[in-house]
């Protein structure tokens, strides 16, 4: 069975692909670990910008932003304040050095990422 095979079998549904052969809860945790090293592969090619761009809107949205014009608002002002402490963590520790900004960014939202995509819907 290839990879996409077993993608449109996940997509079906865990009912159908547990009958046909593919175990939905291997798969779903396959897929948890897939989408966080795809995250930690955009954060060190592009930058901590690119982690900033995943994080704050579902940030903004966890805390409450629902409307559209409020949330945009929200998601700019949470990209500023992450991107703000992990580049002050990077100067601080390690003064008159300069820490890669990108570590800390993913060092200060990786545990929420991770908390994120484990979380159960309401």
């Amino acid at each position: 069975m290839s990879k996409l095979d077993r993608a449109i079998l996940r997509a079906l549904g865990s009912v159908t692909s547990h009958s046909l052969g593919l175990s939905p809860v291997r798969a779903g945790g396959l897929l948890v670990t897939l989408a966080a090293i795809l995250t930690a592969a955009a954060t060190l090619a592009i930058g901590p910008l690119s982690f900033v761009g995943l994080m704050a809107p579902h940030l903004a949205r966890s805390i409450g932003f629902a409307r559209p014009r409020e949330q945009i608002v929200g998601v700019a002002l949470l990209g500023a304040a992450i991107m703000i402490l992990p580049a002050t963590a990077a100067r601080a520790l390690a003064f008159p050095y300069q820490l890669p900004t990108g570590l800390f960014a993913a060092l200060v939202g990786g545990p929420y990422l991770v908390a994120m995509l484990l979380r159960t819907p309401r």
